[in-house]
């Protein structure tokens, strides 16, 4: 009897044992299956997070190449551009030079005298008449005194509808020909020497 309550034990003790054995080692393998899983997703993750990085990466590299082209470019571009501008205000350097140099000579020839009638027209037409002083550069004295003042006058006081009458003055200006007319209290001044029409055909120019 002692001997079969004893089997009868060691198998319960043997059951138990085996019982947690197997409980033990389901344990373990959920455990390790966790562990597995959370491993992989812990790799998924940080592969996503160096993918996305990786990708920002290639992003800002491909924006700045992109911007290292684009300020290439433009750069190249305004090179060129004032190269050409370069070029373009030497040329016209040049040729004002030359014009300048005509000019000069041109002042002393007899149709300088007609020339300079249109000047004083034009110049005080532009200012409207009335009571107008013409400036004459130095040395030109002989070809103003041979223009008939009142007669431009009059054609002035047909053209504005104001009386209109002249005064001389001589100066030392810097310029090679043709005259400066200015209303007798200075506000208003039209410049029409050789040298000041160059001047606004030099800015038509270099705006195209």
């Amino acid at each position: 009897m002692r001997l079969m309550k004893a089997v009868v034990g060691e198998a319960i003790i043997r059951k138990i044992i085996e019982h947690g054995k197997a409980e033990a080692e389901k344990i373990i393998r959920d455990a390790e299956a966790k562990a597995k899983q959370i491993l992989e997703n812990a790799r998924a993750e940080a592969y996503r997070e160096a993918a996305e990085k990786v990708k920002s990466i290639k992003s800002d590299a491909e924006i700045r190449a992109a911007m290292i082209r684009h300020t290439a470019a433009t750069r190249a571009k305004i090179m060129h551009r004032l190269k050409l501008l370069e070029e373009k205000n030497k040329i016209i350097e040049d040729v004002f030079k030359v014009a300048w140099e005509e000019l000069a000579k041109f002042t002393k020839t007899d149709k300088y005298l007609e020339v300079l009638k249109n000047l004083i027209l034009e110049a005080a037409l532009s200012i409207g008449g009335g009571r107008l002083r013409i400036i004459i550069p130095q040395h030109h004295e002989d070809v103003i005194e041979k223009i008939n003042l009142q007669d431009l006058a009059k054609i002035v006081e047909e053209r504005t509808g104001n009386k209109t009458d002249f005064e001389v003055t001589i100066k030392p200006l810097n310029v090679s020909g043709g005259v400066i007319v200015e209303t007798l209290d200075g506000r208003i001044m039209f410049d029409n020497t050789f040298e000041g029409r160059m001047k606004r055909m030099r800015k038509d120019i270099v705006r195209e």
